[in-house]
């Protein structure tokens, strides 16, 4: 008995040892913060998006301050952060201005579209329900759980009539929703002057296919494609809009209007 307490104690003189050790050369070694790190810190919305590509804020101020060349911009904060951000880390070369994106859920399906020839009991999550092949007919469509929804860091994205809709301008582009989206839905899009139309359907299957799974699905008529100067195009059974080919609102709108299921949707 006597033997076990003494290499008890033995043991724990030991560790007590090298925690005291480690404490020491924790003190001796560390490297101090450079103070920019923290001025950068103040500038910056402190969303820890990952936006700008690092897992944090402090991640990325750290990072930009070792190496200005690693600054790409913070989404979140725009321009102004981001010259001021340029202005503490020393960055006197000028900063392409961010070309305006969106971002769109390529479903515009509501509940009442989507039809359902099962009774869906599994986890009310949409990866759960895509596993499984659950909650809707459709393979390609929105699920409905809203796990976008809660993945969204700034509260831009709602669902209403299990339809997702996106609060322009709420959302960072900081891309969660497109990895938390099980049926890669979400898209990125450049926004024109003359209109942010996108193809709120993903289905890539043929009319009967589609007509038997939704009412709002792309059926491959191709009638926005022939409008004058249509920037429409079918690409794997699904109409998409050539942002580059783009001349005149008249061929989006005319485009959309012509759409027989209304899958042309607009960001007003």
């Amino acid at each position: 008995m006597a033997q076990v307490i003494a290499a008890t104690i033995v043991f724990g003189l030991i560790g007590l040892a090298f925690s005291l050790l480690l404490s020491f050369l924790n003190r001796k070694l560390k490297v101090p913060d450079d103070p920019r790190v923290k001025e950068i810190l103040n500038i910056l919305p402190g969303l820890n998006c990952g936006a700008c590509g690092f897992s944090s804020c402090k991640a990325y101020a750290q990072a930009i301050v070792e190496d200005p060349s690693k600054m790409k911009g913070c989404r979140p904060g725009g321009d102004q952060v981001n010259k001021k951000v340029a202005k503490a880390i020393g960055k006197k070369e000028n900063l392409k201005k961010q070309k305006k994106m969106l971002v769109v859920c390529s479903c515009g399906a509501e509940e009442k579209d989507k039809k359902t020839t099962h009774n869906y009991q599994g986890l009310k999550n949409c990866q759960s329900a895509h596993i499984t092949g659950g909650a809707i007919d459709c393979v390609y469509g929105c699920l409905g759980f809203g796990d976008c929804q809660e993945a969204c860091p700034v509260g831009a994205i709602t669902l209403k009539n299990n339809k997702v809709y996106i609060d322009q301008k709420k959302c960072i582009l900081c891309g969660k929703c497109i990895k938390a989206c099980s049926r890669n839905l979400f898209k990125i899009i450049p926004a024109k002057e003359l209109g942010n139309y996108f193809i709120a359907c993903n289905n890539k299957d043929r009319l009967k296919e589609v007509k038997d799974v939704c009412n709002r699905g792309c059926i491959t008529c191709g009638i926005c494609t022939k409008v004058e100067d249509s920037p429409y195009e079918l690409v794997d059974n699904l109409s998409r809009i050539n942002y580059k080919n783009i001349k005149n609102k008249k061929s989006l709108e005319e485009g959309k209007n012509k759409c027989p299921t209304n899958c042309i949707d607009i960001i007003n």
